[in-house]
């Protein structure tokens, strides 16, 4: 990850010279929104979330996109309004159903000035079955550096089945 930072960092500086002062500036923080969300991801996918909590504001939400609920009828696919909520209520309990874990794989990142759009796929075993899901995370980033939201995207059916083992889509009626 350090190499990538740094040949991108090297690439920057060769193409600066060539840019108006505006471009440059552009073009400096959307390295720098890209190198937080990097850092980010990496913290979370290795585990360490004292240096994720570093990386995030304290205005910091986890949005779960979909309608996905927990099998009690608790909505899992909501915003966690804070780190804490975000760790106590989505990642620990989502985590206990993968007893050996989830293996992050990045796949590829698309940045601006102001967040990126993360793409990656994970891999475990899950308490109903296999769990190889594919994750869309869109990142913002505020003016201080630092991730201010997470939206997550990913398929809620094989998580539903896989991780929670429910066996039917619980929107469907009958005609």
């Amino acid at each position: 990850m350090k190499k990538l930072i740094l040949i991108a960092c090297s690439a920057l500086f060769i193409c600066s010279c060539e840019m108006t002062p505006k471009e440059n500036e552009a073009q400096l923080k959307r390295m720098k929104t890209k190198e937080v969300v990097l850092q980010n991801f990496e913290f979370i996918s290795s585990g360490d979330m004292d240096s994720f909590q570093n990386t995030i504001s304290d205005d910091f939400k986890f949005i779960l996109s979909g309608t996905l609920k927990w099998n009690d009828g608790r909505p899992l696919s909501r915003t966690y309004d804070s780190y804490d909520s975000f760790i106590n209520e989505f990642l620990t309990p989502a985590l206990a159903t993968m007893p050996n874990g989830l293996i992050f794989n990045f796949d590829k990142i698309i940045a601006d000035e102001n967040g990126a759009a993360l793409i990656w796929h994970g891999e475990s075993e899950a308490l109903y079955d296999t769990y190889n899901n594919k994750y869309v995370y869109i990142y913002e980033v505020n003016e201080e550096g630092l991730v201010s939201s997470i939206t997550e995207y990913t398929d809620l059916l094989l998580s539903a089945s896989s991780l929670l083992g429910q066996r039917e889509n619980t929107n469907y009626k009958e005609p």
